[in-house]
């Protein structure tokens, strides 16, 4: 009985600790001082030539807002720069991505495979910024290849990382260990994680942990 009750115990633990997004070991992170935020998100609307009329109805990473194309990790970082008074950036590929979302993720897949390094167009200015926020999908439980590039081509040492994912039930996965040990000189902590198709209704939520991060 006791044996029971102690694997009970333990179980129900491990499901609370997995509940809880956007905590963790992030909380022992010794950030410095917001004081100039950058918000950089990558997303399939900008690294995708999708039609006019397509379907964001059934279509979970896909909304329309004030009639234009909107990304779920796009929504967040406009979320996120409305509190930080500051622009959302976007990394974007070389190489666009197809339309088909069953196409884009077998090229996810075959990318991380390849361990591809895609080409990105355009540069963007984090000199003077002492926080990054940064979002983007979880992919086969990972960065999209795109977001290794960003980390290739800009040093974030001593900068705060702040993460947020946009995911389908996978949370943050393993991208948080993976991006502290592309930036081990830099203050990687956990944002907030969001299911894709919910991601409107999580406005309010990802405005409040913005808050809390600042």
């Amino acid at each position: 009985m006791k044996k029971r009750a102690f694997t009970a115990f333990i179980t129900a633990a491990a499901v609370c600790a997995a509940m809880l997004t956007g905590c963790g070991d992030s909380e022992s992170v010794e950030t410095k001082p917001v004081e100039k935020s950058a918000v950089v998100y990558f997303s399939r609307v900008g690294n995708t030539q999708f039609p006019d009329d397509v379907d964001v109805v059934t279509r979970a990473s896909l909304n329309r807002e004030n009639g234009a194309l909107a990304g779920n990790a796009q929504l967040i970082a406009q979320y996120i720069a409305e509190e930080t008074k500051c622009e959302a950036v976007e990394i974007v590929s070389k190489d666009s991505y197809p339309a088909d979302y069953d196409q884009t993720v077998d090229l996810a897949k075959k990318e991380q495979g390849d361990k591809k390094r895609p080409e990105l167009t355009g540069d963007i200015d984090l000199k003077d910024a002492d926080t990054v926020w940064l979002v983007f999908p979880n992919w086969w439980t990972d960065l999209p290849m795109p977001v290794y590039s960003f980390f290739d081509k800009y040093d974030l040492s001593g900068k705060n990382i702040f993460v947020f994912v946009t995911h389908e039930g996978s949370g943050f996965s393993k991208t948080i260990d993976t991006i502290r040990e592309l930036e081990p000189d830099a203050q990687v902590v956990e944002g907030l994680s969001v299911r894709g198709g919910k991601v409107k209704s999580e406005e309010k939520n990802i405005k409040d942990r913005v808050k809390e991060l600042m």
